[in-house]
């Protein structure tokens, strides 16, 4: 019993650690975007359109991600303190976490 147990639960902090990556990558790869776009084009409407559309894509797929680990066993992995090494990644969900417990 007790192997399924801990099978149980190393299955779901990997889960919980999937979810937090791919959190990362989301973000990195926005400002990788938001990096890429902020140079000056030769034509100021070239283009603008799709940028706008891609970071609203970008902006939605963050989105996303946070709520996938909001709702799964990566905020376990948040609360337990065990992601101190990327302070950035734990405010930005437990701001989320803390606008979903105070919806007004």
């Amino acid at each position: 019993m007790s192997h399924r147990l801990f099978a149980q639960l190393a299955f779901e902090r990997a889960l919980g650690s999937a979810a937090i990556k791919s959190l990362k990558d989301a973000l990195t790869e926005k400002a990788n975007f938001a990096a890429q776009t902020n140079w000056p084009k030769p034509d100021p409407f070239a283009g603008q359109y799709d940028v706008d559309a891609l970071t609203a894509e970008l902006d939605q797929i963050v989105q996303d991600r946070i709520r996938d680990v909001l709702e799964g066993p990566g905020l376990q992995i948040i609360d337990r303190g065990e992601l101190f090494a990327e302070p950035e990644i734990v405010a930005l969900v437990q701001a989320a976490k803390a606008k979903r417990d105070k919806p007004g």
